[in-house]
Parts: structure tokens; sequence; C-alpha cells
């Protein structure tokens, strides 16, 4: 196929922004030295979510940005709904929290596109 000379340079300023777009999704961020780099949590985060463990909120509970009841709530998980587990992690303690006195274990969980932290004791494999 021939192209006249000014279609080349269109596809590429075309082709170059879909480039950079498609190593952002896969994970790839530009490094100090200029090559690309893969954000491993990030990696690892996704690869975990594509074999879900299927899990059902006990109670409305908040998925929070960290595994303490102090940290930033990005979203409610509603009872009985479900959303993947990514691991358990040990982190802050938690009170008369879905019938438990008093608990320390988390689940990062992926709810509905959130990844995020919610007590241990709050949902169940399904």
């Amino acid at each position: 196929m021939t192209y006249h000379k000014r279609e080349e340079p269109l596809k590429k300023l075309l082709i170059a922004p879909l480039a950079v777009a498609a190593l952002a999704l896969a994970g790839f961020v530009p490094s100090a030295s200029g090559t690309a780099a893969v954000e491993s949590d990030t990696m690892s985060t996704v690869a975990a979510t594509a074999k879900c463990k299927s899990l059902t909120a006990l109670s409305t509970v908040h998925v929070r940005k960290s595994a303490s009841t102090k940290s930033t709530s990005l979203r409610l998980w509603y009872k009985g709904t479900k959303g993947c587990d990514i691991k358990g992690v040990d982190g802050g303690s938690y009170k008369n929290t879905c019938g438990i006195p008093n608990y320390h274990y988390w689940r990062k969980v992926n709810y509905r596109g959130t990844v995020g932290y919610v007590p241990n004791v709050c949902v169940k494999y399904s």
C-alpha cells in the first residue's frame, strides 16, 4: 500500500497517543531513566482480580483506602452483593464490627472496580 506524503504524518499522530494509552492501561509508566517500568502492586492486583475468589458482604461496610477504620472510605459495599478477594492483611483493629467485639484482620478486595480494604469478619467466601 502506498501513502501520499500527507497521510503518513497524520497516521503517526493518531498512533502515538493510542500506543501511550495502551501502555498506561497495561501498567507501564515512565521512569526517571526514560524507560517504561511496571508498577508491581497494580499488576498483582490486576492478576489477582483475573482469578477472582468471590466474596459476599455480610453487612453493608465501607471499602477503605487502607486497612484502618481511620482511613478514607472509598465507597460502600452493600450487604449480600459480591466482590473479589485479593489478599488478607493484618491492619488496624476494629471494634463491634459485624458482630465481632474486637479484631484486626482485613481483606484487600475489588468491589465493582474499587480496590480497597474491608474488615475480614464482614465478608464470606461465596
